[in-house]
């Protein structure tokens, strides 16, 4: 492979504005929790399941890749590797890889890979008046993102061991910045974005406050609590959080950045060379895990992830995430479904479902079910 030329500072002028952010504040003060407030049971059961879905999340220990390198005459700006997080942290990531493209200054532009940065960095790019084409080898709904959860709260996507102090910076100001671009999608119909009531539970008291990712001012009417807690765990963290419905919110995505001019080709790409065969001179890679084959990057690690749907119950309005001696139990209310998890196998590229976590996740989940408490 030719030497690549770092293309060094671009798009830092989109985070300079916000990189001096206000302190988060304390812990909330000891308000009741939801006085009156009663919780519908999630009616788990393997005859409600309909369907169960594995999807690799794109992992790399020292965070995504937000860059832009010239490679002979093309200059190619990378947007991957965002681990479980790509759905959540596309409109922070992704308007900096478009500030990339767009400083390049040429009209036309390439973006490789329909996933949500992919689409959200078309969308964005076209908006702004660039001749965008899209190469990908799957549109939703088959594409990785359409398999996500999503609940809007950015964890686990590197390795904080690893990660530098300037990724460190600039993600929390990324992380407010993907939080900006979904507040205006909220209830907005056909987009399958909206709040719900959730619960990040735990079995002990954390020995240190810690504020949530971003600043806990991204969390409204966020309470910490010891007591009366959702299913009697020790302790809770309740607050409102963004939902994401990718079977809706694709979609959509796609058909604004098709009516902002964006056009969609099915390729897939099988060598780098097939890649610089592109007519493009700016090309936005998004191609997720595929960037370890084009690209080189042997950083980048699957995390097998499996979701089992069940029937919808239109009177679950809450959600949950919660430990058990199994694993990890998590619940997501969509408009077509329950979504139910979780799994996070590291170094699993093996997209078959496993009946064994169908029948530990619904179990559980109904486990869970059986000891809901109504709080006082």
């Amino acid at each position: 492979m030719r030497r690549r030329d770092v293309l060094s500072g671009l798009g830092l002028a989109s985070l300079g504005a916000c990189t001096t952010l206000t302190p988060p504040p304390g812990p909330p003060s000891g308000k009741p929790y939801l006085p009156g407030r009663s919780y519908a049971p999630v009616h788990s059961s393997m005859d409600r399941v309909t369907r169960t879905v594995v999807g690799l999340r794109p992992y790399r220990p020292q965070g995504y890749r937000l860059d832009a390198e010239r490679l002979g005459e093309k200059a190619v700006i990378h947007n991957y590797g965002h681990g479980g997080c790509g759905v959540t942290m596309s409109w922070g990531t992704s308007t900096v890889a478009a500030d990339m493209a767009s400083a390049q200054g040429r009209r036309s532009i390439a973006v490789l890979g329909a996933g949500v940065m992919g689409l959200t960095t078309a969308l964005i790019l076209a908006r702004r008046g660039h001749d965008v084409r899209v190469y990908a080898a799957a549109l939703p709904p088959h594409t990785t993102s359409n398999i996500a959860g999503v609940l809007w709260l950015p964890t686990s996507y590197y390795d904080p061991d690893v990660a530098s102090e300037d990724f460190l910076r600039r993600n929390r100001v990324l992380i407010r910045a993907a939080h900006r671009g979904f507040l205006p999608y909220v209830n907005r119909p056909g987009y399958g974005v909206y709040w719900s009531d959730h619960h990040a539970l735990s079995r002990r008291e954390p020995g240190q406050y810690q504020p949530l990712p971003g600043g806990d001012d991204l969390y409204p009417e966020l309470q910490r609590v010891h007591e009366n807690t959702l299913f009697g765990y020790t302790y809770m963290e309740r607050f409102r959080a963004i939902i994401i419905d990718p079977d809706y919110y694709l979609d959509q995505i796609m058909k604004d950045a098709q009516l902002a001019g964006a056009r969609f080709e099915a390729r897939d790409f099988d060598s780098l060379e097939a890649v610089m065969g592109l007519p493009q001179e700016v090309i936005v890679n998004c191609t997720g895990l595929g960037a370890g084959a084009l690209f080189g990057d042997e950083s980048l690690t699957p995390i097998r992830g499996q979701l089992t749907h069940l029937l919808p119950q239109p009177e679950i309005d809450y959600s949950y995430v919660a430990p058990s001696d199994e694993g990890v139990l998590y619940m997501f209310p969509r408009r077509t479904g329950l979504v139910l998890g979780g799994t996070h196998d590291m170094g699993n590229g093996n997209i078959e479902p496993d009946p064994a976590q169908v029948k530990r996740i619904v179990e559980g989940h109904a486990a869970l079910a059986s000891r809901i408490t109504t709080p006082a």
